[in-house]
């Protein structure tokens, strides 16, 4: 008898100290949007269109008002995945080839010969940290750098399991033929198959066909009810709202919204079922009781791009004339002179009803605080303070060392800082002393910003030629503590903190080989 009373009580040590270890373990769920400027949410101070689950979260959490990410996909995305910022962070290879591929216009020996990142090229990144960490890890969606990605990559950056598209290209479409779990393709046969480089993307799919943001909702519930019993990391990376405009008949919300184009309905529609994905999420939490020893963070890439339902061309009669995808560019040629200047000036969005940058300057491929302006919202019930709101800088090269953090993981290379003293209200909070993106986009280039002092390589207007689309860059220096619409350009005012800001850009732009 005493005996079994002596092997009862060590089963019942050996029981709670497993749940002791779990609960020093929190899980971290990362749903990470695309293109998700931070005014179509309601927490951001959104009117026309509902997002009540993400405003929960809000509620609930602490809300960050001065959060940065690169103003591009991919860059940003490396930044995520590294701790680095674009200066240091991997480079993608281009996007399109896996598409190719899969059509047949390329071999494979010539796409391996163009995928010139066969893996991790020497860096650290997120998920091999987790992994460290005794965590199981997770990538859903819009998968890597979001460009030409391969099984192997993935692979080598650290997931266990990974479902999702490999293609930038491909993530154009909603309605993608096939996704990848776990390299093994999977075919979605009622959705348009691939005849060329672009996928078809309808801005209303037909009844039967697959709108992908639902496989991904399904794949992460699933994984995080195989997954209930062990620690897991897993990001949830939506192509939602990225363009083109394009939702499922039955989540067409706001069809026939009055004053509305169909575009802005498409468009406000997305929002929302980006809203009910995250709501489905937060309940699976609640319902494996998971909630409470999970730290929730959502957030996006870069700053809001309005161009897949505004319309662009002041001087167009269509309403739905906007952005081509299909190759990538604006189409210029009936837009004035005057009109291409305020575009690439960062002046001119259009006639935005969401007011998706808070009316600030620049969109998506601006350096201006439009384009790299992002949501940042952070829940961790009983540890973050619910409905709290900062205006403390963090960027997109900050989620690492923060998860590192969490983690218990000691990172010893990154361009980031750990912003969890903020998120529990106590510790000392290391602050930047200056944040940095490198970007090419032809739009706006490097930019720095130290002590409320903005210096950005931007279009000269006045230079450039819009008609041959040769462009001429230079450098603008503003005070954004002053003047936070950047209309006010004092580079001429003040060339001592110009040169010295440059200076620092330069020391920014070395590339950094890390292994932790």
């Amino acid at each position: 008898m005493k005996l079994f009373i002596y092997n009862l009580f060590l089963l019942s040590v050996l029981i709670s100290n497993a749940f002791a270890q779990k609960s020093e373990k929190p899980n971290v769920l990362l749903i990470y949007c695309d293109d998700l400027g931070p005014g179509v949410l309601g927490s951001y101070g959104q009117k026309l269109i509902a997002t009540p689950n993400i405003d929960k979260l809000a509620k609930d959490g602490m809300l960050f008002t001065s959060a940065y990410g690169a103003n591009v996909c991919s860059p940003a995305r490396a930044s995520m995945l590294t701790g680095l910022h674009n200066g240091h962070a991997p480079r993608h290879t281009p996007g399109g080839l896996q598409n190719e591929l899969s059509i047949g216009v390329i071999d494979q020996a010539t796409f391996d010969k163009k995928v010139t990142i066969k893996s991790n090229q020497g860096h650290y990144y997120i998920g091999q940290m987790a992994q460290s960490a005794g965590y199981n890890t997770a990538y859903i969606g819009k998968l890597g750098f979001g460009y030409s990605d391969t099984k192997e990559m993935i692979d080598s950056y650290g997931f266990d399991y990974h479902v999702g598209l490999y293609d930038a290209v491909m993530c154009w479409s909603f309605y993608p033929p096939y996704y990848r779990l776990n390299g093994e393709t999977i075919p979605l046969p009622n959705n348009p198959k691939l005849t060329k480089r672009e996928p078809n993307c309808p801005l209303v799919g037909g009844e039967n066909m697959t709108y992908v943001e639902d496989v991904w909702v399904d794949h992460a519930l699933k994984y995080m009810e195989e997954k209930k019993d062990e620690p897991f990391f897993m990001i949830y990376a939506t192509q939602l709202p990225h363009g083109p405009a394009s939702i499922a008949p039955k989540d067409f919300k706001y069809k026939g919204h009055e004053g509305w184009t169909k575009k802005e309905q498409v468009f406000a529609s997305m929002i929302y079922k980006l809203d009910q994905s995250v709501g489905k999420l937060l309940d699976k939490l609640d319902e494996l009781n998971l909630s409470d020893n999970t730290v929730v963070i959502f957030t996006g890439d870069n700053g809001h791009e309005p161009q897949s339902y505004v319309n662009m061309n002041p001087n167009a009669k269509d309403p739905d004339i906007v952005y081509d995808y299909s190759s990538n560019t604006f189409d210029q040629s009936k837009v004035k002179k005057e009109k291409k200047k305020e575009y690439w000036n960062g002046h001119h969005q259009g006639e935005d009803i969401f007011e998706g940058t808070l009316g600030r300057r620049g969109i998506k491929r601006h350096n201006h605080e439009g384009g790299i302006t992002i949501p940042y919202i952070a829940k961790w019930p009983k540890h973050i303070k619910a409905g709290k709101k900062s205006d403390f800088i963090i960027t997109d090269y900050d989620i690492m060392p923060t998860v590192a953090d969490l983690m218990g993981v000691n990172l010893e290379v990154t361009d980031g800082i750990s912003y969890l003293p903020t998120l529990l209200g106590k510790g000392k909070q290391k602050s930047h002393d200056f944040i940095f993106f490198k970007c090419t986009t032809g739009v706006s280039q490097d930019v720095i910003i130290k002590d409320g002092w903005k210096l950005i390589n931007e279009r000269d207007i006045e230079k450039s030629d819009f008609e041959t689309q040769e462009k001429v860059y230079k450098w603008a220096l503003y005070h954004l503590d002053k003047d936070p619409y950047e209309k006010k350009d004092l580079a001429a005012k003040y060339p001592e903190k110009v040169k010295e800001l440059k200076a620092l850009i330069r020391q920014q732009n070395q590339p950094l080989s890390r292994a932790n």
